[in-house]
């Protein structure tokens, strides 16, 4: 199989481990609306955001490493990987069970007991799936993803419309879920049940934790452009404000599940076709037909989220489409960023990765800062925008070192301003008839640019129903 095709595929698997329930989730965000009052969803977010801060920090990102040494090791090497991984973990969430209940002897943290056990089993499910992955396993990965979405869905339902619990029953929803799945994968897969009787081996992990460990920093930078601003709010403007841009967050989110969707799949592909003579060719055709579909998204996106926050969404958080463009433009230079340092993972070269996301976060943190008191919630999402804008602006010139990619800087510019300008028609138009007029031409252009996605898509499905 080639790489277009390897691609397709594990990117078609991934998907339905991800995509189709993570709709049914982004629906849920509709009935938090009317549910969870905007303090309490900007709790619940920091709860959330907190938790992927200190994950990496917890665990020195080992799952991406384990990940890595997994795909192209020996079947023993895989058991040795499997239960060092294992064994490194459970020992630091031991610890941070630990410190976490001295804290909490210190502040009053709510729902406390709940938090303890996602920030467990979190790292866990997390492990457990690249773990998955690293063996091979995507359908297996595809199946856990619609499983935990939902376990997820199905208790958050009850909690919040049948036992009334508030933002508790979110928290509880995500823990039941991870809960289940670590179990089934441990029962399911041989190869992790063998590697708990394996003893810890530091000298054969230590390729492991020393790939990981730059990842770190790097995680953590990641971590600061992409949440940071939640801090920054909940400082200068409240808790509340916090609870509106969570919302505004929770459409991006779906752009951002679709390009993760993309960069699994992606992450494979680029690591076996990295020697082959065509890799500049192959990297290049898919960035091309990677920036086309983002931006041609975006001009999708924009137009609709107001239209559905407008209808759909209680009153507390109507203001949040407001917020979204540039949300929604950040997520975009984002995933072209990862994409781009996906030649620091193949060789191996995980810290030079590092000094291009410090740059990026503070970047980041100085205009928000600078910003917030002055244009309020739009710092967060702007100076989110420009950070990723300034991340892929440095790893396109550190990706010469790696690849050659060969772009058409016309087109990237053109689309790109498109983008700005379906923004600024969907902020100053006056009512939702125009806003749909504009959306319809989004779906015309993102058809028209994408014929040759769309197109043997349209004819695999035609063939399959003859």
């Amino acid at each position: 199989m080639d790489g277009k095709s390897k691609l397709a595929k594990n990117t078609v698997i991934y998907a339905i481990g991800n995509f189709g329930t993570k709709i049914l989730s982004y629906i849920m965000v509709l009935v938090y609306s009317y549910f969870i009052t905007p303090d309490d969803m900007g709790y619940y977010d920091l709860v959330l955001t907190t938790i992927s801060m200190l994950q990496p920090l917890i665990i020195f990102q080992i799952n991406d490493g384990v990940f890595r040494f997994l795909i192209d090791s020996s079947e023993k090497k895989q058991k040795s990987i499997i239960g060092n991984s294992l064994k490194f973990l459970s020992f630091t969430a031991v610890i941070t069970e630990i410190l976490f209940c001295i804290f909490c002897g210190f502040y009053n943290i709510k729902y406390a007991v709940w938090i303890g056990l996602l920030l467990i089993s979190t790292m866990f499910f997390t492990l457990l799936q690249d773990i998955i992955r690293g063996l091979g396993k995507n359908k297996e990965y595809a199946f856990y993803g619609i499983l935990n979405s939902l376990i997820m869905l199905f208790a958050e339902i009850i909690g919040l419309v049948v036992l009334k619990l508030g933002v508790e029953a979110l928290i509880i929803s995500k823990v039941l879920a991870y809960i289940v799945c670590i179990i089934f994968m441990i029962a399911k897969n041989s190869e992790i049940k063998v590697s708990f009787k394996e003893k810890f081996n530091y000298s054969e992990f230590k390729p492991v934790i020393k790939y990981s460990f730059p990842l770190v920093p790097n995680t953590v930078c990641w971590w600061v452009v992409n949440s940071s601003d939640r801090y920054i709010i909940l400082f200068f403007l409240g808790t509340a404000y916090n609870g509106i841009y969570s919302m505004s967050n929770k459409f991006p989110t779906i752009l951002t599940t679709i390009t993760s969707i993309f960069y699994l799949a992606w992450q494979e592909s680029a690591i076996k076709e990295y020697n082959s003579p065509s890799r500049d060719k192959f990297y290049s055709e898919i960035f091309k037909k990677y920036y086309v579909l983002l931006f041609t998204l975006c001009l999708c996106a924009i137009p609709a989220t107001r239209f559905v926050i407008e209808l759909f969404v209680s009153e507390s958080y109507k203001h949040a489409w407001r917020f979204t463009g540039f949300l929604y433009l950040g997520a975009a230079f984002s995933a072209l960023s990862s994409f781009l340092g996906m030649g620091y993972q193949i060789s191996k070269e995980t810290q030079r990765s590092i000094l291009t996301t410090i740059f990026a976060a503070a970047l980041n943190i100085i205009i928000n800062i600078s910003c917030v008191k002055l244009i309020g919630l739009h710092a967060a999402s702007l100076s989110t925008f420009l950070a990723y804008l300034f991340l892929m602006t440095i790893r396109i010139q550190h990706s010469k070192r790696y690849f050659n990619l060969q772009v058409n800087w016309l087109k990237f510019i053109l689309l790109f301003a498109s983008v700005i300008i379906f923004m600024y028609l969907t902020f100053v138009i006056p009512n939702l008839w125009l806003c749909l007029i504009l959306e319809i031409i989004a779906i015309i252009i993102l058809i028209v640019l994408n014929q040759s996605l769309i197109l043997p898509m349209l004819k695999k499905l035609t063939i399959k129903f003859k």
